[in-house]
């Protein structure tokens, strides 16, 4: 006969997960950045349905509002978007995707949003108007790129976004031009922060940038004007409204604010 997991079994793998998590998280952040495949496959067992397999978070009635820290896209610029991660360019590491954690590169651009949305909507446009999304990324790297599985051929965007700099940013220098790698595992770094700041309130984590001398740059964008024409008008990015300290925390505990998340 099958065997029904408990509510106490349930919570149990969540906090192994959780663990996972912790405990990956400080891998990556101390230079072992492949360590992204390990985060991808808890966030997979997390929070991907399938309609053979429940995730985890569904079955504990946990998938309500999630932290989305991704800077909003400028819908105007020519550039690529990047919006879970940041480049840091280090005189003597040179330049390297990192995900910002809870340095935010713009002050404003945290908040809680409902499940659906954080998982599907885009975090990153490469520069052919390709968009990903967190579910993009996670079941890439878990089920095909070396989590749990090694798939003998890649999606073609992500096989770009991972090979091929699809993203277009570059360190010039006097001996060249050298692609700057590595935004998915960046940014799988940054969706398992927000995950981590969603199941525990009061979480936080600030990034470790290796060196003294490094230059941080984030939500950049260029827009292009014809000569003499006038300024093109910027798209509206998403507001969040105000949570008064009494108002039920957003997270789906039950508990206020004040005494969950906005702790």
């Amino acid at each position: 006969m099958a065997h029904q997991q408990s509510q106490t079994e349930l919570k149990q793998h969540l906090n192994e997960h959780i663990e996972f998590l912790k405990l990956s998280a400080q891998s990556f952040d101390n230079g072992f950045e492949a360590e992204a495949k390990r985060l991808a496959v808890s966030l997979r067992v997390l929070l991907h349905d399938t309609p053979q397999s429940a995730s985890l978070l569904g079955q504990l009635t946990l998938k309500n509002q999630f932290w989305d820290s991704a800077l909003p896209e400028d819908a105007g610029s020519v550039l690529s978007h990047s919006g879970l991660v940041v480049q840091v360019l280090s005189t003597t590491e040179g330049a390297r995707h990192q995900a910002y954690l809870d340095e935010l590169p713009v002050a404003t651009c945290a908040g809680f949003v409902p499940f659906d949305g954080w998982w599907r909507d885009p975090v990153l446009v490469d520069q052919q108007g390709r968009e990903i999304s967190r579910k993009d990324l996670v079941l890439w790297i878990a089920n095909k790129d070396g989590g749990a599985h090694v798939d003998p051929q890649l999606n073609a965007t992500y096989a770009d976004l991972s090979r091929n700099n699809s993203l277009g940013w570059v360190q010039e220098s006097t001996s060249g031009s050298r692609p700057v790698r590595a935004a998915e595992l960046a940014a799988v770094r940054q969706i398992a922060h927000e995950v981590l700041k969603t199941l525990e309130p009061g979480y936080a984590m600030l990034p470790k940038y290796r060196q003294t001398d490094s230059m941080v740059m984030g939500a950049v964008s260029l827009t292009l004007e014809p000569a003499g024409s006038q300024p093109l008008a910027k798209q509206p990015v998403r507001a969040r409204g105000k949570i008064g300290r009494n108002d039920p925390c957003p997270c789906g505990t039950g508990k206020k604010w004040k005494k969950c998340h906005g702790a």
